[in-house]
């Protein structure tokens, strides 16, 4: 297997993301200015994978391929058993699949194994389920925008709510679904974009970078009726977000931050927007 460790400008990053559509990148370092991060690909397609970054990186204007190595293949379902563990965000405890909670007190969500796309440890989805207890109710219609593992749709659908559930990614919606079912749950999981959410819901969850806020504020502003739920945003971003609801009339009635493990300063924002 192949190894690309790649630099790119932090304001760029997500962006990159949105046109390497369909492959997962692991992040080995971000700052204010920079992200450091790796693209795996298998062997025999090392060229077509190198030649993708590379055209990404001369559309942007920016970026570079800093490393390329051989690594082994690991077992990655032994060492996510190892390394996965119960995570308790009240009300929710998140478990991996061959975990048996036999407490009363937590509503568990249950994850399969999986290489990407998030097991409730980052402060931005551990923000979302905080919240979504206190804004989804019994009977909502709600969509989480960019999925992931489905674990925001999960809690959503615990809390009686009609889940749909979209990510650009074809890995994670089939991870969404096999989760939806390990948990006893009905989310209707598709593949798309923004651009194709055509109905309105009570509440939209939005879990996403920056890069993308500044792209479809305004397209998903127009998507909720009652609360839209936003996390994901770093450090100052969290100003912009703040203008983007004084310019498009909206209101915010709740904040939360939380800091990454062990970076008190590396702050997290999530937003209950509402409309005036």
């Amino acid at each position: 297997m192949k190894k690309f460790v790649c630099e790119i400008p932090s304001d760029l990053f997500e962006v990159f993301l949105v046109e390497l559509n369909g492959y997962g990148v692991e992040i080995l370092n971000k700052n204010d200015k920079d992200v450091y991060f790796a693209i795996y690909s298998e062997d025999s397609t090392y060229e077509e994978i190198k030649s993708m970054i590379n055209n990404i990186f001369e559309d942007l204007g920016a970026g570079k391929i800093v490393l390329e190595e051989d690594i082994k293949e690991e077992n990655w379902e032994e060492v996510w058993k190892e390394n996965f563990k119960p995570i308790e965000i009240p009300p929710f405890i998140i478990l991996p699949e061959w975990e048996i909670y036999e407490g009363k007190d937590l509503i568990p969500i249950r994850l399969k194994i999986a290489m990407a796309f998030g097991t409730g440890l980052h402060p931005s989805t551990q923000i979302m389920l905080s919240l979504i207890p206190k804004y989804v109710s019994q009977g909502d219609k709600v969509i989480d925008v960019g999925c992931g593992t489905g674990i925001l749709s999960i809690a959503a659908a615990k809390f009686g709510a009609e889940v749909d559930a979209i990510d650009i990614e074809r890995e994670a919606v089939e991870e969404c679904k096999i989760n939806a079912w390990e948990n006893g749950v009905s989310i209707n999981c598709w593949q798309g974009s923004i651009e194709d959410i055509s109905k309105t819901y009570d509440v939209v969850l939005s879990n996403l970078q920056m890069e993308i806020f500044d792209k479809y504020f305004k397209d998903l502003k127009d998507k909720f009726k009652k609360y839209w739920l936003i996390s994901g945003i770093f450090k100052d971003e969290k100003e912009k977000i703040i203008k983007m609801c004084q310019d498009n009339n909206l209101d915010i009635i709740e904040v939360q931050s939380k800091p990454e493990i062990g970076k008190p300063d590396d702050l997290w924002h999530g937003f209950v927007i509402k409309h005036k």
